[in-house]
């Protein structure tokens, strides 16, 4: 095993310095021989590697010194952090941890059958699926590399990595040939003819085009599709998928979106397919069309929520299992402790298929789903109940925004290039930056201020320039010295209806009582703002309608009841932080309450009392949590 994964992009990095990547190749083989006890005498492919010169007993020191017991995962994590850096962020390739690997393969491989990873990478799949396949069969490794194992990577040099680990396999079973016939090649796989590169296994005419191609195809794909947006690609690789994909749309869609879709494609009638891929595409926008279809081919998801699961990439992730048998329902399990766990299926909860609704996935445990129903559906819904409005976006806050504290009788002041502006009192106003508050004394202590260019009556509308210029020359004297930087926003491809407007128009006729939310937070923490006329940025703000007590709202948002909902139908970020913006919120429900529930809420100050009547009044079954929950 490797050390602790000891190894890291810094330390080939630093060898890369010094040696060639061919001298780093040959030691890592090297080194993998001697560790094993491999020996061998004809294939050809290895011998390119069995240079013995002071070089390589360098490098293999050093590597030594990060590694013990140097196995297969170890040569593998080795050549993925011999990708350079412009191929990771081009190509979107990063070393998929062995648990995950070995999940994947063991709930999609089921005997001897053919298994194809589309962005093979250096081959942890396909070297995982050999083992797999010898498990369950008497057949010797070579067959199984050249009858079963199939793959595909757009990296020239990923390809021959991967062809390196397999033969090492083999040879580490004493299995050793001149030459082993392997089925992976060197392809941009979205954009590759699949039936054409291998007509025995899918056919001459296009995949699934006849009655006797309905038994083609591949038993199994598995794999760690390429994460990229579309928009990062070159403008010919961009439209050429757009011509081949039809179910490509606009957005921020991601490449792994189509590896699903081949995947699926080249499966057999009754294969299975397994990814490890980003979670986010159970909620976002760019990925409803992806849910529509995936939906009735869900078998499992494993999802990892909040956890960082890659060490070279922050990115969310899942493991999702489909099967090209259609389902009324699929099996779902949340890992929100410790990838270290061992991952299996005990305790999965059924999902039906009727119960999602494809706009956004809300995947739930037996009992979650439960409880969540009852608090949707207790009373009235907050969006319904109040009005949620997002903060403004200046998209150049430090440019707007003033301290208050620097000020005299007439004006406030701000600096900007060292030189110090005026700006009259009158053009701003009180603005929360919701993200810096923690408690309602911090909005009562407040003294932050925004430059605010608007009309406030009788609607919001831009000042006209030559009535800024009159009216509040200071102020227009600084906002021309900043000009140049205000036009930078949205890259200067966005025409505003003045240059000194916000990059935004949300937020900039909000009035009124308000609870205030930040976008992320630990908890539920809305906080009372009083000041009718004050702005917010960085979050949200319920305010009140139909004479709704907002101080009522205010404990109920902040009981157990909320925390509960939000960390079970939010997104999350690192840390354990869920998401508090409008769509998250807007369908949690304020119970019906009568006099006597009223006055309870605005008089108790306990929290934990105040959790238990709301429990209670909702129905729940969250007892457990209480505790946890109250950090």
């Amino acid at each position: 095993m490797v050390k602790n994964m000891n190894l890291s992009s810094g330390i080939i990095d630093n060898l890369l310095n010094e040696f060639s990547i061919h001298e780093i190749e040959s030691a890592v083989i090297q080194l993998f021989l001697d560790d094993n006890n491999v020996s061998f005498s004809k294939n050809l492919l290895i011998k390119e590697f069995m240079e013995n010169n002071k070089n390589i007993d360098d490098i293999k020191v050093v590597i030594k010194n990060y590694c013990s017991n140097f196995d297969l995962k170890a040569v593998e994590r080795i050549f993925e952090l011999l990708i350079p850096k412009e191929d990771r962020e081009t190509n979107g390739a990063f070393y998929t941890p062995n648990i995950i690997i070995k999940y994947i393969v063991d709930n999609c491989i089921t005997g001897d059958e053919t298994v194809c990873d589309p962005s093979c990478g250096s081959g942890g799949f396909l070297l995982e699926a050999t083992k797999r396949i010898q498990h369950l069969t008497n057949k010797s490794v070579i067959q199984i590399l050249e009858n079963n194992i199939f793959g595909c990577d757009i990296l020239d040099y990923a390809v021959k990595r991967t062809k390196i680990l397999l033969t090492l396999y083999a040879l580490y079973n004493s299995e050793d040939t001149n030459q082993i016939e392997f089925n992976i090649i060197n392809e941009n796989s979205l954009l590759c003819d699949w039936n054409s590169i291998f007509p025995n296994i899918l056919g001459q005419k296009g995949i699934f085009a006849t009655k006797k191609d309905l038994i083609k195809g591949f038993d199994v794909i598995i794999g760690n599709p390429p994460y990229l947006r579309i928009q990062d690609l070159d403008l010919e690789t961009k439209h050429n998928l757009i011509k081949k994909w039809s179910n490509i749309n606009k957005g921020n869609f991601n490449i792994y979106f189509t590896f699903f879709y081949l995947g699926y494609q080249l499966l057999k009638p009754k294969g299975k397919l397994g990814y490890i891929t980003p979670n986010n595409f159970f909620t976002s926008l760019s990925g409803r069309k992806l849910r529509e279809w995936m939906v009735n081919k869900l078998e499992i998801i494993m999802d990892f929520k909040h956890l960082k699961i890659f060490q070279d990439v922050s990115t969310y992730t899942c493991i999702v299992i489909l099967s090209k048998i259609e389902k009324s329902y699929f099996k779902y399990k949340p890992i929100e402790k410790s990838i270290d766990l061992n991952l299996n299926n005990e305790n999965l909860s059924i999902i039906y298929v009727k119960d999602l609704n494809n706009k956004k996935w809300r995947l739930l445990e037996s009992q979650d789903q439960e409880n969540i129903k009852k608090i949707e559906n207790c009373g009235e819904k907050l969006g319904d109940l109040t009005n949620i409005k997002a903060g403004i976006a200046t998209l150049k806050d430090k440019l707007y925004f003033i301290d208050g504290d620097c000020e005299d009788g007439e004006f406030y002041y701000k600096m900007f290039n060292n030189i110090s502006y005026p700006i009259e009192k009158e053009i701003t106003r009180s603005i929360i930056k919701i993200s810096t508050v923690k408690n309602e004394n911090d909005i009562k202590n407040n003294t932050l201020r925004i430059i605010f260019p608007y009309y406030s009556h009788p609607k919001v509308q831009i000042i006209p320039e030559e009535i800024l210029i009159k009216k509040y020359p200071k102020c227009y004297e600084y906002l021309y010295a900043i000009k140049n930087e205000l036009s930078k926003r949205d890259k200067g491809k966005k025409k505003y209806e003045s240059w000194y407007a916000y990059g935004r128009k949300q937020g900039v006729d909000t009035y009124g009582l308000k609870l205030l939310t930040p976008t992320f937070s630990k908890k539920p923490r809305f906080l009372l703002d009083s000041d009718e006329s004050s702005l917010f940025c960085n979050g949200y703000a319920i305010f009140e309608k139909n004479g709704v007590d907002l101080r009522i709202i205010q404990k109920i948002l902040n009981s157990i009841v909320m925390d509960y909902y939000i960390n079970k139908t939010s997104v999350n970020i690192e840390g354990g932080f869920p998401c508090f913006q409008k769509n998250f919120i807007e369908l949690f429900s304020i119970p019906n309450l009568d006099d006597n529930d009223r006055n309870f809420l605005l008089k108790e100050k306990s929290n934990e009392k105040i959790d238990e009547f709301l429990i209670k009044l909702y129905d729940l079954d969250i007892k457990p949590l209480i505790n946890f929950q109250r950090r």
